[in-house]
């Protein structure tokens, strides 16, 4: 049984799966959460509730403390404030929460970690009340729903899906 308010979509890694996002987003006011899109060449946080633009991603060396996966470095202080703006979205709570993307950090207890897991919680026991999207490359779907118990959401895999949960 899928859940009416549980939705992960996943495509292969540079599918198009934050360009799709920001187009669903595209006027709406009923967005928490954010996007991780790539802005010339490099990966940015876009808090939905404000609309407001963070670097995320480094190029070159840099004296801000960084997160490392593979070969992308990105800023630990927007991961902190992705975490924040998680947690404090979920209090509102705002009718939808976003989470561009899921990934291999947060398998290894990083990145977007310990908020994720704690708005999951509190999606699953009711204390948020709204509707969770969560972005996830296909190769590591079944470990994110194995790992964050996401059983029963709605796997959607094409952006024209998106159109579909507006």
């Amino acid at each position: 049984m899928t859940s009416p308010n549980l939705y992960v979509y996943s495509a292969p890694v540079h599918s198009g799966k934050t360009t799709a996002l920001m187009t669903w987003a595209e006027g709406r006011t009923d967005l928490g959460g954010f996007l991780a899109p790539d802005l010339e060449g490099l990966r940015y946080l876009l808090t939905l509730r404000d609309r407001k633009w963070y670097p995320f991603q480094v190029k070159e060396n840099t004296q801000d403390t960084v997160v490392s996966i593979c070969r992308y470095q990105f800023r630990a202080a927007t991961f902190a404030l992705a975490q924040q703006t998680l947690l404090f979205d979920a209090r509102l709570p705002t009718p939808w929460l976003v989470i561009d993307e899921v990934g291999k950090l947060e398998l290894q207890g990083l990145g977007h970690e310990p908020a994720l897991s704690q708005v999951v919680h509190m999606w699953q026991t009711g204390e948020y009340p709204g509707r969770l999207l969560l972005v996830v490359r296909s190769e590591l779907l079944f470990e994110i729903v194995e790992k964050y118990g996401l059983h029963g959401a709605q796997v959607l895999s094409r952006p024209d899906e998106l159109a579909t949960i507006a």
